[in-house]
Parts: structure tokens; sequence; C-alpha cells
């Protein structure tokens, strides 16, 4: 179960990736849209591809932020058939996925995916260890991309509650992030770990399931 102090262990290792992150989203996202305008295919039947294309232009935008520099110790992961975007550092993982609408993809019957879901690998190393899951989507206030972070703790069904125990918005910016506040919950049933700004932050002072 997550606690208070693997709040500093994220803002640690997540502030070097913040910039680069968002930024290879946002181009690849811009990219894609792009490709289906030019060609007269705005239709919503072509927003998965839309998805599917903007993912793989996200790979070799943050290859490219990787060679830069611009993702501090994290590294791109080669790819699996399926042209999945694993960013990692060292041991520690950060999958980036499509959500299932607002809803943390479940890991459905695959061992592999189930096994990544248990996140049984943070047992020795703490936070340092877990495998994360970076559900990227748009976000409908600001058209832009957003990032929620989870740490799933074990398996569910379609439409069961995530087991989760870190749960939080990636901030665009990295003085957000750095300012953000351990809340903690009673309900940890389900498995949140959430953070919210200072209220500086929240006043606007600060920075404004499917592969």
């Amino acid at each position: 179960m997550a606690d208070p102090t693997d709040k500093d262990v994220l803002i640690e290792v997540m502030s070097p990736l913040v910039t680069g992150l968002y930024s290879s989203l946002d181009r690849a996202l811009e990219l894609a849209q792009q490709h289906f305008i030019d060609f007269d295919m705005t239709g919503s039947e072509y927003q998965p591809a839309t998805h599917h294309l903007a993912r793989a232009h996200s790979r070799r935008l943050l290859l490219a932020a990787g060679a830069e520099g611009d993702l501090g110790n994290w590294e791109v992961a080669k790819p699996k058939p399926n042209l999945q975007v694993l960013l990692r550092n060292e041991v520690l993982e950060l999958r980036l996925l499509r959500p299932v609408g607002k809803d943390v993809p479940p890991p459905g019957p695959n061992p592999a995916r189930q096994a990544y879901y248990t996140n049984v690998h943070d047992n020795l190393l703490g936070i340092r260890g877990s495998r994360l899951l970076g559900l990227w989507s748009i976000d409908p206030a600001s058209d832009e991309v957003s990032i929620r972070v989870v740490r799933p703790i074990g398996t569910w069904k379609w439409r069961a509650n995530a087991k989760l125990d870190i749960d939080f918005v990636l901030p665009r910016g990295v003085d957000t992030l750095e300012n953000l506040e351990f809340i903690p919950t009673e309900d940890l049933e389900q498995g949140f770990l959430p953070f919210e700004a200072d209220e500086n932050e929240q006043e606007g002072e600060g920075d404004a399931g499917q592969e």
C-alpha cells in the first residue's frame, strides 16, 4: 500500500519527465489530427485510428526527446508488436494507455498483463519498483492532453472498480508537481492516493485502455 513518503519519490522521478512527455504527446496528437484533416477523414469513426497514429508519433517523439536529454533518466523501451509506449527509469515503468471511457482498463485474461497490473515487484523496491499506467486523454476543459497516473495493485473485471493505490493527474508544470500535497484518505479500500495542489495552486497561481 502506498504511503505519503512515496509522493516524494514520485516527484523526484517524474519532475524531469513532465515537460518532454507532455510536449511529445501534444505534438503527436496534433500531427495525427492534422493527417486526418488533410484527407477529409474527420468523422467519429476515424477517432480510434487518430489515437493509434498519435501513439506511433508519440513513441518517435519521445525517442527524440530522450536523445536530447529531455526525459531525465527515463528511456523508451523497445516496442512490442502492438507498438506499446513504455518508459523506464531503472526498474520503475510508466506504460502509456488510453482509458476506457473514464475508467482504468482492466488487465483482462492475459497472464502477462495481469502480472503487470499486480505490481508484485514493488514489494522489495518500494515505489521505485512499480509498474505505473499513464492514461492519456484529451482534457475537455483545456483541449490539451491530460495524463492520469495510476498504480494497479490487483486485477478486476470490466465495469468493476479498479484496484489502485496511486491515482493522480500528472500536472503539466514541474513547479505544480513539486507543490502537490499528499492528502490521506480513509477510503483506502478503493486504493486511491490522491494529491492536491496547495492553496496557491488551487487559486490558479500555478501552471495552468487502450494502447
